[in-house]
């Protein structure tokens, strides 16, 4: 799939250098590890004929910040989504790049703050009318959103995770005593408030974007149905992350849902809360939104992940490839360097 651009830019690809230091503890322990996300990337492009390096972010910031102001490529390839492995620093990575005026992939800092803190989206969704669960936002001796949240069941996770890292068998509860539980727990473990969701039971359903202005990606779903009796129907971390462990686990299946697709009404509708909810928190260039389809054909968006996770296997490359016309996972990375490349920069005093 050719480029509108007419010479091909050198790239940097940014990434947290806990990465390297993750795969390579799990390969000494004797277990399977799939190729980071930064050496698909580089060997993709390569392959296609771009001067590619990587620039594995470490800690302290200092350290970091000289070495980005160094870089002289045309673009970062920003993948950086945590730094020493927390993820809370996703959105000051970005921000360091806008301050060095350097052109890079993916949302800016201001997006991947209002989208990966669920407590300031959930009150962007309810500012805006966008259709999302019920909510209240629990932290010790302070409570926002719906304090009188007493519906069952409620699903309740941390504020600022993702991947599904804090949502597991245990975050959908039935009762005021198991709620206040997890609550606890997630004050403890992750030593932020936690997020108590209405719990929506419906279809998982993935939609993509891409572009400026975005176009939409082929909706994905992930089959739940067949999860071992007793546990919830939500893609918490077991399932993401530990299917490896449980063979039962295996069974939910990803795929493009041919019934959604032959639906024009609903996919327009569901095309417009999207589309409406990128402006809202305006995210740029690609981004995944997580929704729950209820029986009665009504969408709820759960989540939006900007910069979601480009592993050639993920739900982003897979709408990818079922998009008309098909993007391989090559053809996709590289529409999103175009997208970037092809963004005019905002200058210092403000004006574009």
């Amino acid at each position: 799939m050719p480029t509108k651009l007419d010479t091909k830019p050198t790239i940097t690809i940014l990434y947290d250098a806990e990465e390297d230091r993750v795969r390579e503890q799990a390969l000494a322990r004797g277990e399977k590890f799939p190729a980071l996300v930064c050496n698909q990337i580089e060997e993709s492009l390569t392959k296609r004929g771009y001067t590619i390096k990587k620039l594995a972010a470490n800690p302290p910031v200092k350290k970091l910040v000289r070495q980005i102001e160094d870089d002289n490529s045309d673009l970062i390839f920003n993948i950086c989504e945590s730094l020493g492995g927390d993820g809370s620093e996703e959105r000051r990575i970005a921000s360091v790049l806008e301050l060095l005026d350097k052109r890079f992939t993916g949302s800016g800092s201001l997006a991947l703050t209002l989208a990966t803190d669920k407590s300031l989206a959930k009150k962007l969704f309810d500012f805006h009318q966008i259709r999302s669960p019920d909510f209240a936002i629990i932290a010790p001796g302070h409570v926002e959103g719906n304090p009188k949240l007493n519906s069952f069941p409620v699903i309740v996770k941390p504020i600022a995770t993702d991947a599904s890292i804090g949502i597991n068998a245990k975050s959908v509860v039935d009762n005021f005593q198991d709620m206040m539980e997890r609550v606890f727990s997630i004050h403890q473990e992750f030593q932020c408030p936690a997020l108590v969701e209405q719990y929506i039971d419906g279809r998982e359903i993935y939609i993509g974007l891409l572009g400026n202005p975005p176009t939409m990606l082929p909706p994905i779903e992930w089959d739940l149905s067949k999860l071992p009796d007793g546990m919830p129907r939500i893609a918490g971390s077991e399932v993401k992350w530990d299917d490896w462990k449980n063979p039962e686990l295996k069974a939910a299946k990803e795929f493009v849902p041919e019934d959604l697709l032959a639906n024009e009404p609903l996919m327009s509708k569901i095309r417009d809360i999207v589309l409406y909810t990128w402006k809202s928190l305006q995210i740029r260039d690609y981004a995944r939104f997580d929704l729950r389809l209820t029986a009665e054909g009504e969408p709820y968006v759960i989540e939006v992940n900007p910069n979601p996770w480009l592993d050639r296997s993920a739900e982003f490359a897979m709408a990818a490839r079922k998009a008309k016309p098909e993007m391989s996972y090559g053809d996709l990375l590289e529409k999103i360097v175009e997208v970037a490349m092809l963004r005019p920069m905002r200058e210092k005093n403000g004006k574009s």
